[in-house]
């Protein structure tokens, strides 16, 4: 599906050479493996072909964000195995006009974008899981970053989540030591650094910490899922900024990726959760009395990872898309709105895909995918047809 074609893109800017010889964490069971990786020197050019863009070494995670206030949607990526983040700003035609690398801490396996120090532009943090913390860059609102900074004493970061939790302005960032087990609250201060905050005790293996207001009382919670329990722990925002101590829900089946939203239309915040032991999505309804049960487990292929919630087809319900690592392809869970999910057809990737984000890349008003393949080190655009199907995005003319 994935064309070969290999091209180059003018004006392509490199921030900083990417250290090689970086680590990964990839949490499984009980335990985390620090897996090394080589970091591979990729050619300046950054499009292969039709809706591929080259990053660095086994790209990890990735957001979209606008960072340059153009209204296009821009891509962060962390590259794992180069200790590197690639930026690439949108040129609103379904690619990138520009594509810039910095160096991180070893390891980075997760990356978001947040006003750390309150001056109106969205800075970037990484969490550095085969070093001794996260690294910070200084945002100048027009797409580029500088002033890397470090933030030491939280080693083996899994993943992390920046947002402005205590409303001050200034962006905060919790983080998951998989090791230590526990979740960790920074608050940013005005001149960018961060004081440690409250620490929640998560037991063993926790992975993937996330965003999310399931209450609907327009707080913020963090959601971090229990392997060993195959649970989401779910801690729930409070007045000020704090936590209320994390509450198990049972999903089973390895969970990984999770979104949230109103799959049954009764004003009520609902789960849906990557389970890859099963080879599932299990999708989890919010009762009356507040708690969260497993309603339906919807089979969708080997090993599901990367999963994202969006309309897809244009009929007002939010839709799933999950990507398979092991069997390479995607697959669709049309929403009927009544809590129930239709799966389409799996569609083939031929990609190690490890995370899948949504955007709108060629201002069209249909979702588009982002695809990040962690073994081709490139991330995937496919444009959306607005029927729920999806065709790789052409290369801007």
């Amino acid at each position: 599906m994935i064309l070969t074609v290999c091209g180059r893109l003018a004006g392509v800017r490199f921030a900083a050479c990417a250290v090689p010889l970086a680590a990964c964490a990839v949490p499984l069971a009980a335990c985390v493996v620090l897996l090394a990786a080589c970091a591979v020197l990729l050619a300046a050019g950054s499009a292969r072909g039709n809706g591929t863009w080259e990053t660095h070494a086994f790209p990890h995670h990735a957001v979209v964000r606008d960072l340059d206030g153009d209204g296009l949607s821009d891509v962060v990526v962390c590259n794992a195995g180069a200790g590197s983040v690639t930026v690439l700003l949108g040129d609103g035609l379904g690619g990138f006009r520009e594509r810039a690398h910095y160096a991180t801490g070893r390891g980075p396996s997760w990356v978001d974008a947040v006003d750390v120090d309150g001056d109106g532009t969205l800075d970037l943090i990484t969490g550095d899981t085969g070093d001794v913390g996260m690294t910070v860059y200084t945002g100048d609102g027009r797409g580029t970053f500088g002033a890397r900074r470090t933030v030491e004493g939280y080693p083996g970061i899994g993943s992390l989540v920046a947002r402005d939790f205590d409303g001050d302005g200034r962006g905060d960032v919790a983080i998951v030591q998989p090791l230590q087990e526990r979740v960790v609250i920074l608050h940013g201060e005005a001149a960018g650094t961060f004081r440690e905050g409250a620490v929640y005790d998560v037991g063993a293996a926790p992975h993937i910490l996330g965003p999310g207001d399931l209450d609907g009382d327009g707080r913020m919670d963090l959601l971090v899922n229990s392997l060993v329990d195959a649970s989401i722990l779910w801690l729930q925002g409070q007045e000020g900024g704090g936590f209320a101590p994390p509450r198990p829900i049972a999903v089973g089946g390895h969970p990984h990726y999770r979104v949230h939203g109103d799959w049954n239309r009764d004003g009520r915040r609902d789960l849906a959760v990557t389970l890859a032991s099963d080879g599932a999505v299990g999708v989890l309804l919010r009762k009356a009395d507040g708690t969260l049960a497993l309603s339906e487990s919807y089979p969708v292929g080997v090993n599901p990872h990367g999963l994202t919630g969006a309309d897809v087809n244009g009929d007002g319900h939010r839709d799933l898309v999950v990507a398979n690592r092991t069997s390479k392809d995607v697959v669709v869970l049309l929403s009927r709105g009544d809590g129930r999910f239709v799966p389409q057809p799996a569609v083939s990737t031929d990609e190690d895909v490890i995370a899948v984000e949504v955007g709108d890349f060629d201002r069209d008003g249909r979702v588009d995918l982002l695809l990040v393949s962690a073994s081709s080190n490139q991330i995937i655009i496919w444009r959306g047809l607005g029927d729920g199907n999806f065709r790789p995005m052409p290369r801007p003319s």
